[in-house]
């Protein structure tokens, strides 16, 4: 993306913090035009990097950004490396801030918000829409897309090319739908989320009865009732309910290719990383997250504020909340690093003993 051009000191009193001087300088520029945010491995003199983590400091000996983002309560510690380091001061400014990872989150999408292409609202010609559906005037509707009988869609949105929205859905304001995005009938979508391509909303949930040894089909006539600010990665499926609605809450964040199953519902501001498989009608809490690839039972309960690690099998509910990993069975965090640790010596423990029981 080409980002447009930027005055540093337009950033500062958008953003706030101070600039300094790695060399101690009194005098610091502010008017250096910047074109975007890079790497401090790659950013060129008119780029804004940032230094999230200090042990990553080594980097600033050789940047030629120009400008960092640093930590105010680090940059002490960091000028005195450099200068125990005996090489010359980088010549960037430093943009002395609470939290140089989170500033980079909001510049780079006060940037993008700025810079990317933005489509004319309308609906386009190819695009077939019901005429009970009600688009709002500056929304957009690309090339391709299907919209159903009643449906909604908010002021400011975007539903990008072969979209499909099943009737009676229900969309949100400013909220974009990536292309090939199919959301089935009755589902909601809150304001200001983002649903990458190819994601699936809606489809049924996995619920057969069994008769004889043959599946019978339980219909699922829930919904999906998604809330507002909520992100959903490329290939996540989100199923119906069979009875009660499958719920994603305020704030929640999907990677790609989750799985999320019938009536499960997701607390506010929780996050999960790719590959998560969350059974049917289990109860994720607010504020937690789960690492890629972790599979959660059904019918399960999980406490606001958990934390699941990655490729972790949570088998029963936790009752709790922390931080907690391992298939065998799922412990404490630390009490998993001890379990893994006395794993690892068994064989030596076996060899030990027999040699207890010969003597």
């Amino acid at each position: 993306m080409n980002f447009i051009e930027t005055k540093l000191s337009t950033l500062l009193e958008q953003f706030g913090g101070r600039l300094a001087s790695f060399g101690g300088d009194q005098t610091v520029a502010g008017d250096i035009v910047l074109t975007g945010i890079q790497s401090l491995e790659k950013a060129g003199g008119n780029h804004l990097g940032f230094l999230a983590n200090p042990k990553f400091r080594d980097q600033l000996l050789s940047t030629k950004a120009g400008v960092v983002l640093v930590r105010e309560s680090q940059f002490e510690s960091i000028c005195q490396y450099l200068e125990e380091s005996a090489a010359h001061a980088p010549s960037s400014v430093a943009w002395l801030v609470n939290d140089p990872y989170l500033y980079y989150a909001k510049l780079q999408q006060w940037w993008v918000a700025r810079s990317e292409f933005k489509p004319q609202a309308g609906i386009h010609p190819r695009a077939v829409v019901d005429p009970t559906a009600t688009i709002a005037p500056s929304a957009m509707v690309a090339a391709n897309c299907v919209i159903g009988a009643h449906v909604k869609v908010g002021e400011g949105s975007r539903i990008e090319a072969g979209v499909v929205l099943g009737n009676h859905v229900e969309v949100g304001d400013a909220t974009r739908i990536y292309p090939n995005v199919t959301v089935y009938d009755e589902c909601v979508i809150g304001s200001h989320c983002v649903i990458h391509a190819g994601v699936v909303i809606g489809a049924d949930g996995f619920g057969f009865a069994n008769e004889k040894g043959a599946w019978v089909k339980i219909p699922q006539v829930g919904r999906v009732v998604i809330a507002d600010q909520v992100e959903i990665g490329a290939n996540t499926t989100i199923d119906r309910g069979a009875i009660d609605d499958t719920l994603i809450g305020f704030g929640v964040k999907l990677d790609n290719q989750i799985q999320i199953a019938h009536n499960v519902t997701v607390g506010e501001h929780s996050a999960m990383a790719g590959c998560v498989g969350i059974a049917g009608s289990t109860a994720i809490g607010a504020r937690c997250t789960v690492g890629g690839a972790a599979m959660v039972f059904g019918h399960l309960n999980i406490p606001d504020g958990t934390h699941v690690s990655g490729a972790s099998v949570v088998m029963s509910s936790i009752k709790e909340p922390g931080a907690y990993t391992g298939i065998f069975p799922l412990q404490e965090h630390k009490d998993w690093e001890k379990t893994a640790v006395t794993l690892k010596q068994l064989l030596k423990l076996r060899n030990e003993v027999r040699e207890l029981k010969k003597q």
